[in-house]
């Protein structure tokens, strides 16, 4: 007869935070809905389950600290001197692209930034009313779990269980890599579907509107990727944890600054040449600053 699980996780339920919808909005509610809904969020990957809710006494939690000591230092080195960087050069470059974009008139009035800051504005509409909370958690928890699946199946592997709901979501599977854990945090699936779903159409019926549905449609799932991100990722994460935390969210940042740069470009807000160029340009003024820096703390010590 096998021993008892030394530890059980709590189970954190998340319908009893999502069907606060009736309540009036408040800054006090809405704060407290963020830091009491499920710290442990049940979105665990490739975990065997059991009827009793409590981990198969076989399995054992991995942690980051788990892996080798070399890869550990790896993951740590390249966050901190490739990704940190490029993350910022992007970002810096991102901003100076939107700030020259911003005295554009043709840029700001056209159809597909138009459309698509109608779709926000429609998103943020529905996220500050918190009435549909409950169905709009569901989908994400939904559309976090199909992320997994579809990149299980991206990289071979084969999926054996899932399962999603407001009580959490979980798959299991035979394989986990890194584009397997951290996919959903930069991999807008809905807004990809969309996305799919529109190319189908635009073959049969390429109209004006067909475009303007296109963009708001991008427009509103693009905010609900990045507020269902934001809001998960202080939820202890063991996707993040199992890689790193650090590194983890260097590479989801990085990515969704890449993910943002793209659509920006479907929407014909930037300029890749202008964009490489802007790069180019902030990654030199980063390593002066960073020279700077170097010299002036190494003259404090000598």
């Amino acid at each position: 007869m096998p021993k008892a699980p030394k530890y059980t996780p709590e189970r954190r339920d998340w319908r009893r935070y999502a069907e606060t919808a009736s309540r009036p909005l408040s800054a006090a509610s809405l704060r407290s809905m963020m830091r009491q809904c499920n710290r442990d969020a049940w979105d665990k990957t490739h975990r065997a389950q059991v009827t009793s809710d409590c981990w198969e006494d076989e399995y054992e939690d991995f942690s980051f600290m788990d892996l080798p000591r070399k890869t550990r230092f790896v993951r740590h080195a390249v966050a901190t001197f490739l990704l940190l960087p490029l993350a910022l050069i992007t970002a810096m470059s991102l901003c100076d692209q939107l700030a020259h974009a911003s005295g554009s008139l043709n840029i700001l009035f056209s159809i597909p930034v138009w459309y698509a800051l109608m779709g926000a504005a429609v998103w943020i509409v529905l996220g500050c009313s918190r009435l549909f909370t409950t169905s709009l958690l569901y989908l994400y928890v939904l559309g976090h779990e199909l992320t997994h699946v579809l990149a299980v199946y991206c990289s071979r592997g084969s999926v054996s269980k899932f399962n999603a709901s407001l009580d959490g979501g979980y798959i299991q599977t035979d394989k986990n890599n890194l584009f397997i854990s951290l996919s959903p945090y930069f991999l807008p699936l809905w807004g990809m579907l969309w996305g799919l779903v529109w190319g189908i159409v635009h073959i049969f019926w390429p109209t004006i509107t067909c475009e303007a549905l296109l963009y708001s449609g991008l427009g509103f799932w693009w905010c609900f990727h990045l507020f269902w991100t934001a809001w998960i990722i202080p939820k202890d994460q063991p996707d993040l944890a199992g890689n790193g935390t650090f590194f983890s969210l260097i590479l989801v940042y990085f990515a969704n600054l890449l993910l943002f740069l793209g659509l920006l470009r479907l929407f014909n807000a930037v300029s890749i040449n202008r964009f490489l160029a802007d790069c180019l340009h902030n990654a030199e003024r980063l390593w002066d600053t960073a020279r700077d820096l170097a010299l002036f703390t190494a003259g404090l010590f000598l």
